[in-house]
């Protein structure tokens, strides 16, 4: 089982290491995410950045361990951070297809020589398998941003508590910041200013704010981008809205090309002015995305169409289509 710290013992104290994303301080996750950048460059190994992180946490300077002993333990200490990467085996992970779930977990974060009591490491160990950054968490790890130590805005909210998600950004400000996603580094202040934009929502405010985020450092702006892209991976693929990117015809998925036609088409739906649903909550917008696609698959289901028929309209797969009817 995977744990959200990494706990031990040194000269009778006890000490905790985070080893999840949501449990970082927006410290550790900004310096983090630079490591990672570095190593996206090839100028960082993984191990590294799993060294670096765990002296960063505990205050220690990497320079000043000489003993073996200690270097022991901080190697033993570094392999034990699972949560920023997860490990790619050939093929999809198609040798981990079988597996229950927790396995699969494990499986996926340690590698298969330091596996114990599972059947499948050995046959792992003789694949060939790559790291990944894992970029899927729910939390925001960049509450406020500041411009030349005078001028602060605070970010979007995410709020998980009580078991229940909620966020602040509005439909126009989600899509248009996703669209900018993957995109170039001179997009990233745009892509800030859309997200820390201080007043109520507008394009054309936030491209107009987007010349004072340029001063922002490239690292604070990639960590934003980074946090970003995480919490849409985290809202597709942990959240009742998956349904809306299962469909495997890209002009068919509401959430995809035709992100703003399908916000505005709300309109025509009777669901208020250009201006209402613009300003809708993001969450209250997939939510009623999602209804739509789900009254379209039975309204297509009660008019008797088949339902490899109803697949290829709507561009959902079979099992996909037989959870909803």
């Amino acid at each position: 089982m995977l744990n959200p710290t990494i706990d031990f013992m040194a000269k009778g104290v006890q000490y905790s290491i985070p080893n999840t994303w949501e449990s970082l301080t927006p410290y550790l996750f900004r310096s983090l995410i630079h490591d990672i950048s570095l190593m996206a460059q090839g100028k960082l190994s993984i191990a590294m950045v799993r060294v670096n992180y765990v002296c960063r946490v505990m205050g220690w300077q990497l320079k000043k361990i000489k003993d073996s002993d200690g270097l022991a333990n901080l190697t033993w200490l570094a392999e034990q951070v699972t949560f920023p990467f997860t490990i790619v085996y050939p093929d999809n992970d198609a040798a981990l297809q079988d597996l229950d779930f927790e396995t699969r977990k494990l499986c996926k974060r340690i590698p298969p020589h330091r596996l114990t009591g599972i059947t499948i490491a050995r046959y792992l160990s003789k694949q060939p398998y790559n790291y990944a950054v894992d970029s899927c968490f729910c939390k925001q790890q960049i509450p406020a941003i500041r411009i030349d130590d005078d001028e602060l805005y605070s970010a979007y909210n995410i709020d998980t508590s009580f078991n229940r998600l909620t966020c602040s950004l509005t439909a126009l400000q989600f899509i248009e910041a996703r669209s900018l996603i993957g995109g170039s580094l001179d997009q990233l202040p745009l892509l800030a200013a859309i997200l820390y934009y201080p007043e109520q929502y507008s394009s054309d405010g936030a491209h107009a704010l987007a010349h004072k985020f340029v001063n922002l450092p490239t690292d604070e702006l990639t960590a934003i981008a980074f946090n970003f892209q995480a919490f849409v991976n985290y809202l597709f693929t942990k959240t009742e809205f998956k349904l809306l990117t299962e469909a495997k015809n890209a002009k068919e998925s509401a959430i995809s090309t035709g992100a703003l036609e399908s916000l505005y088409n709300l309109s025509s739906d009777g669901l208020g002015d250009v201006y209402t649903v613009e300003r809708m909550n993001i969450l209250q917008y997939l939510t009623i995305l999602r209804k739509k696609l789900i009254d379209t698959v039975r309204s297509l289901h009660s008019a008797k169409m088949e339902k490899i028929d109803i697949a290829n309209e709507t561009g959902l797969p079979i099992y996909i289509i037989n959870d909803i009817l």
